[in-house]
């Protein structure tokens, strides 16, 4: 188990990765990288969503038993949130990104919620390690890193032509964080 406590991350973000390069693989032509989310691959009536779908499952499950494995606090708890969240938007699936007749607007608000919460979860987990690291160098740290957080989060929405790099960069802002300076005890 006290491999797992030092690891669930980076297996976690690892197995997420993967599953990301192998869905931008096997894009249909219509998808684009730059454009296009990494949630329009698992979008309602994209029929190569599973593979997607799995991606956000598959994080979200390797995060939380990590972290209900190793003990769960107060400090690591914004995190077990963020990692059901991404895992919920597995679930319910975001509106196509293509053009279709019918989706459901449920399932599509219920995906932004839960990715909504995952990314206020992730904020606050990343603020709470930054007032309880015990050396500068770390609070520095967990500073940059909350706020490029929300500086890529806002920027998401104004950059419509771009949503897709820059979501992206925001993900690996955030799966750095997740790897490198996470320190879930």
């Amino acid at each position: 188990m006290e491999n797992f406590k030092i690891h669930y991350p980076l297996l976690s973000v690892a197995i997420f990765v993967a599953v990301i390069l192998v869905a931008h693989i096997f894009a249909t032509n219509n998808y684009d990288w730059t454009n296009n989310t990494i949630s329009d691959l698992g979008s309602q009536g994209y029929e190569r969503k599973l593979l997607m779908q799995f991606g956000f499952l598959a994080f979200g499950i390797t995060m939380t038993l990590g972290i209900m494995l190793n003990g769960l606090t107060w400090r690591i708890l914004p995190i077990l949130v963020y990692s059901l969240g991404v895992g919920l938007t597995g679930i319910f699936c975001t509106k196509p990104f293509f053009h279709t007749e019918t989706y459901s607007l449920l399932q599509e608000n219920l995906h932004s919620t839960f990715a909504q919460i995952a990314g206020i979860a992730l904020t606050v987990g990343v603020l709470v390690q930054l007032f309880s690291s015990t050396t500068t160098t770390e609070k520095f740290v967990n500073l940059i890193f909350l706020l490029a957080i929300i500086g890529l989060s806002a920027s998401f929405g104004l950059v419509q032509q771009y949503q897709g790099i820059v979501q992206r960069v925001l993900y690996l802002t955030s799966f750095i964080w997740l790897v490198k300076f996470y320190k879930p005890s």
